[in-house]
């Protein structure tokens, strides 16, 4: 807590502003956004590598919040008080920092991906400071940061180097599909069973697991589909085309996530059924549309 009292001195209107936007690109549209143009538009195989590490991170994360149930820092101590605007996007346990997953997932990666120097500083640093965002918004501690860095930046490098190895195989698909659906699963039955009993207090928290096993999920399966019966090709007959492609992929992506919400509400399993869908959509159902509709024979 001495951090954040510490950042809590500087603050000023100019840093308050400044940080809430940094911390914009800790949000999962944005690293999912991402991936969507790198899978569907750049590099296929890429896009799958970002896609693994970043739900494998975001279980672990998701996994460990709700064993450790660590509070907000307001929470463990009343008399710090986090900046305001930040308070509303900050659900869940505290330990440790989902954004921080979603932001160095994407920016380690593409600090992997891209070879120039000066990209990979600016990736670093986008990622850093995303972290401390949230560290100067006072909404995680430097533990919470700290821990979710170090999960995703192994799980990023475990599947940058496992990845070149199994991209040009398909021998091996249905366990890794299995797999993953395993996990996928283990998390949601995990954060059920824990609300069950009492243990998690706040629905709330259970949510945010069945979303990230419900994602995952759909994921693996979409994972299965794409690279057993469509393996459709990045490239378009016209540039523009590439722009169209992103665009009506991710509209439905977000109809998909919306619609069953504001129509059931955002119940546990209603949660994991939308993010299953939207991933699955990505993954498994559009890429069959852009084969046929977008890609060159």
């Amino acid at each position: 807590m001495e951090f954040l009292y510490l950042l809590e001195k500087i603050r000023c209107p100019f840093l308050d502003v400044f940080f809430q936007i940094v911390t914009e690109f800790g949000y999962e549209l944005i690293a999912l956004g991402v991936i969507c143009v790198f899978f569907w538009c750049v590099n296929k195989n890429f896009g799958y590598e970002m896609g693994f590490a970043f739900f494998a991170s975001g279980m672990l994360v998701q996994g460990l919040k709700i064993t450790f149930r660590i509070d907000r820092p307001w929470v463990l101590d009343p008399d710090f008080k986090p900046v305001g605007s930040a308070i509303e996007d900050a659900t869940g346990y505290s330990f440790p920092s989902g954004h921080t997953q979603c932001a160095t997932t994407l920016f380690s990666s593409l600090a992997i991906r891209f070879k120039r120097v000066w990209l990979k500083v600016v990736f670093v640093i986008m990622f850093l400071l995303v972290g401390l965002s949230r560290m100067y918004l006072g909404v995680h501690t430097p533990k919470d940061v700290l821990v979710s860095m170090a999960i995703t930046l192994i799980c990023v490098f475990i599947f940058h180097k496992v990845f070149a190895k199994i991209a040009d195989n398909k021998k091996h698909d249905l366990l890794i599909a299995f797999v993953l659906s395993a996990v996928s699963l283990a998390v949601m039955i995990y954060s059920l069973v824990l609300e069950g009993k009492g243990i998690i207090t706040d629905p709330k928290y259970a949510l945010d697991c069945c979303k990230t096993g419900g994602a995952g999920l759909g994921f693996a399966l979409g994972w299965y589909v794409e690279r057993r019966w469509i393996d459709f090709s990045v490239q378009t007959k016209k540039i523009w085309q590439q722009f169209i492609k992103v665009a009506v992929g991710i509209a439905i992506a977000l109809v998909l996530k919306e619609v069953p919400k504001s129509i059931f509400g955002d119940t546990a399993i209603v949660g994991m059924i939308r993010y299953m869908l939207v991933t699955f959509w990505i993954v498994g159902v559009y890429p069959a549309f852009v084969k046929k509709a977008f890609c060159k024979e």
